[in-house]
């Protein structure tokens, strides 16, 4: 969302999904995890970007346990084999930056979002908000194969400031409430600690102090009342929507503390000089970058495009559009007396400067879209506009997938088991139609999604599209 949108309102990227009541989508539809020979593809190493064409990839089960040239391959007996020729094999997808449970702002979300990713090729989501036991459960059903949907990391509730502005938060106004939460969290098995925006800054800096010692990360927004720099010397492991980075790349930045934060004022008084040393500060500390571009294009525009009319919205319910989404849409549009739509424009350009100046430097990116709670940031699809945004800002297509394959599986740690398409990995895999690394745009010509180890062709993708729209209905 534009940032003076976000700051003025703070909607969008707090709100997310509720618990569904329909009967959820079955991962049965797919082929089951025997042995699976997807035969003669081109695998795609998102390390180096090399293409190693006419391999034989043998999967067992939910692993990888065999690749090598398709002529010398010895297939298993009982393998179900694919044909691939053509195909272009890359790593399940990650959207960083999702909510997954959220009262009753977003319904029937267990029937559209958690299809819809795995549609979209997404196998693994982290999410930054939500009601933690019911993903936790959900989360043992999609393990299962009861229910489909991706791999979740999962933050639990946000902590916020003193009087919490939507569900899944939890009030923090001192010291002994931040570390309070913290530790309940890590009890219950949260995954990570998600900050949002209006925690007192004593109570920030008890969050930090307290997740060190409880060992679990903490994640999300640059709380308004401490600086960029502040939190990542304290330690914070990711930054969101690019909060905190305007702030401190300006002489203003005490005085953006105070509020008034205007896409005007940060354009106005930007120091290259200032966003260097900051940029410098967050490579030399590995303070990951989660930008939300897609969502930040789409919130500044939003008095000027149609997205109702875009064919994917059949696949959300109207009570999204003209619920939540047509009250954010209001509350954003009101800002836009502050900043006309020339200055929107160049903001989103001066983002994406912004971003290639953090990523020669070497501050590390992940790919996420606050879906569903940005207007029209649809699950899963949007997570390959969010691709082409890191393409336009300097990125290469190589390194855009990197955000979304590799960079998510060293960012939790799990680079021995997901991330690229090695033996022994974990079988999150999606096979495309046409060579990512030439248009980032072909990660959107999915062939099929194999999603812990369960092979969901095009015709299985096609009826859990149709079975989405239904819902929706």
């Amino acid at each position: 969302m534009a940032r003076a949108r976000r700051i003025r309102f703070a909607v969008a990227v707090l709100v997310t999904f509720a618990f569904a009541a329909c009967a959820p989508l079955k991962a049965q539809n797919a082929l089951s995890r025997d042995a699976l020979l997807l035969n003669h593809v081109t695998v795609v190493d998102v390390r180096t970007g090399t293409l190693q064409s006419d391999q034989a990839v043998i999967l067992d089960g939910n692993h990888i346990v065999s690749i090598g040239p398709a002529k010398s391959a010895k297939f298993p007996r009982n393998a179900t084999s694919v044909n691939c020729s053509g195909l272009f094999l890359i790593p399940g997808l990650w959207d960083m930056h999702v909510h997954l449970v959220f009262g009753d702002w977003f319904p029937d979300a267990q029937d559209i979002s958690l299809p819809l990713f795995i549609a979209n090729g997404i196998t693994g989501v982290r999410d930054m908000g939500s009601e933690l036991q019911i993903v936790q459960a959900w989360r043992d059903e999609i393990e299962s194969g009861r229910l489909l949907g991706p791999r979740i990391y999962t933050s639990g509730p946000m902590l916020d400031g003193p009087k919490p502005r939507f569900p899944s938060s939890l009030a923090i106004a001192t010291p002994e409430d931040a570390r309070r939460a913290v530790a309940d969290l890590k009890n219950r098995g949260a995954d990570f600690i998600k900050l949002q925006s209006l925690i007192p800054r004593e109570a920030v800096f008890a969050i930090a102090d307290e997740a060190k010692k409880q060992e679990i990360p903490f994640e999300g927004h640059v709380p308004d009342s401490v600086r960029a720099s502040e939190m990542s010397e304290a330690g914070m492991k990711s930054f969101e929507h690019l909060i905190g980075i305007f702030e401190g790349s300006s002489p203003m930045e005490d005085e953006f503390l105070k509020g008034n934060k205007t896409e005007t004022r940060f354009l106005a008084t930007y120091d290259s000089a200032r966003a260097t040393a900051l940029a410098e500060l967050l490579a030399k500390n590995q303070t990951w970058q989660c930008p939300t571009l897609v969502w930040e294009r789409g919130g500044n525009l939003l008095d000027v495009t149609d997205f109702s009319k875009e064919d994917r919205a059949k696949l959300v319910p109207s009570s999204w559009k003209t619920g939540a989404w047509k009250r954010f849409t209001g509350e954003i549009e009101q800002g836009y007396a502050t900043d006309d739509l020339a200055t929107r424009k160049k903001f989103l350009e001066k983002e994406l400067e912004v971003v290639q100046l953090m990523h020669k430097k070497g501050v590390p990116f992940l790919a996420g879209t606050d879906t569903p709670p940005g207007v029209y940031i649809f699950p899963g699809f949007s997570l390959h506009e969010e691709l082409q945004r890191f393409v336009a800002a300097g990125f290469t297509p190589l390194e855009a997938l990197q955000t979304a394959t590799l960079n998510p599986a060293r960012f939790f740690g799990l680079e021995d088991r997901l991330g690229t398409i090695e033996k022994d990995k974990l079988a999150d895999l999606v096979l495309l139609k046409a060579n990512p690394l030439e248009d980032i745009a072909n990660t959107k010509k999915i062939a099929a999604v194999i999603a812990n180890g369960r092979y969901y062709s095009s015709k299985d993708l096609e009826k859990i599209l149709a079975q989405v729209e239904s819902a929706a209905k």
